[in-house]
């Protein structure tokens, strides 16, 4: 699965199940009259169509990194989480981790901290940070704890950070509570400074098990 498709397939989803199905509702489409649909439901979905054009975004900006021997997973799913999925999952070339959310958010406001949380404009997104780190610390023991079985003591640093598309960064960037937060057009070049000496033996190891550790996202899959 590539980057994005779960959260079209969500988008889809709810479509689908705010749609009517009476019998009104099918003799309205026969006549060419279209449904009307909930406006929470257009609204999710909406911000579902969003936020897969920002993951497709994000991806395409990293994947020219395997030239400098980075892996990345795609849409993952997060062990222990339903309904729940990482949307790129990089190990660098030192085997130092870093799970990348993409949002793409509208360009009228700047996202800033502000007392300790994150905000765009006006609206606390306060609870992005804390989803965040929560889905870190679930990847980070999983794969430590895959990495134990196999005999493997050395640590594995996990850094989370958030690709911001569309709008502005305060400061070119910051970091709250543990997570970084950068322009995307700025991931790259944050990216690169944010591992130690290539050691390709282990990246390759760590990079092996998460594939193990983090499968395939399918909408819904209770893992």
């Amino acid at each position: 699965m590539s980057a994005g498709n779960s959260a079209d397939a969500r988008a889809d989803a709810v479509l689908r199940a705010a749609r009517p199905t009476g019998l009104f509702a099918r003799l309205k489409a026969a006549l060419g009259f279209p449904a009307a649909l909930p406006a929470e439901a257009v609204t999710l979905a909406r911000n579902s169509r969003a936020g897969a054009e920002g993951e497709r975004r994000t991806a395409a900006l990293v994947r020219p990194l395997a030239n400098e021997g980075w892996f990345g997973l795609f849409d993952r799913s997060i062990p222990g989480m339903h309904s729940a999925n990482v949307d790129i999952f990089l190990v660098a070339p030192s085997g130092d981790v870093v799970p990348v959310d993409a949002k793409l958010w509208h360009r009228n406001d700047e996202v800033c901290e502000v007392n300790g949380r994150l905000f765009h404009g006006e609206k606390d997104y306060g609870s992005v940070i804390g989803s965040v780190r929560f889905e870190t610390s679930r990847m980070a023991e999983a794969l430590r704890s895959a990495l134990r079985r196999r005999g493997h003591t050395r640590p594995v640093s996990v850094t989370p950070l958030i690709a911001m598309h569309n709008a502005p960064v305060a400061g070119g960037g910051f970091t709250l509570d543990g997570v970084r937060i950068v322009p995307a057009e700025d991931l790259v070049a944050v990216l690169q400074t944010m591992t130690g000496r290539p050691d390709p033996w282990w990246a390759g190891t760590v990079a092996a098990l998460a594939s193990k550790v983090l499968p395939r996202y399918e909408e819904g899959d209770p893992r």
